[in-house]
């Protein structure tokens, strides 16, 4: 998401930028996508692959609905230099995973995992182990 108003003139086709994986062929090149219009067909599915698609909006309000429309949550990525829109961004972005000014989503140590129709529940952290317990209370009187 960028905020601001998108100056220059409308685009009816995505501009690119390819980046190298270094990995030798086996993986795709990292990919940025800007000036990507809402119908187009990577707008509306779950991209997987290196690929980023940074868009503007006027408005918080109208990025966080462009970031809800589709029933997909597995990752958000954020940047802003403003503390409240750092703490209006994981409250109201439906995200299973959120990193705000930083790439770093999925040390081993952390829960991964998505919502909505990427899933639910995580793997790796400690929350990984919930499904292999039975949390129960029990309350007894003598």
């Amino acid at each position: 998401m960028v905020l601001g108003t998108a100056t220059g003139p409308e685009r009816s086709e995505a501009s690119g930028h390819t980046g190298q994986s270094g990995t030798g062929g086996l993986a795709r090149s990292n990919r940025w996508l800007a000036d990507v219009p809402t119908e187009a067909r990577i707008m509306n599915e779950e991209p997987f692959g290196p690929v980023a698609i940074p868009n503007r909006f006027d408005t918080l309000d109208a990025a966080i609905a462009e970031a809800n429309r589709l029933p997909f949550g597995l990752a958000a990525y954020g940047c802003t230099r403003s503390e409240a829109v750092a703490h209006r961004l994981p409250v109201e972005v439906k995200a299973g995973m959120m990193t705000i000014n930083h790439p770093g989503l999925a040390p081993p140590e952390v829960p991964f995992g998505g919502i909505k129709e990427p899933g639910y529940g995580t793997e790796g952290g400690s929350q990984a182990l919930d499904a292999c317990f039975d949390t129960r209370f029990v309350s007894r009187k003598a």
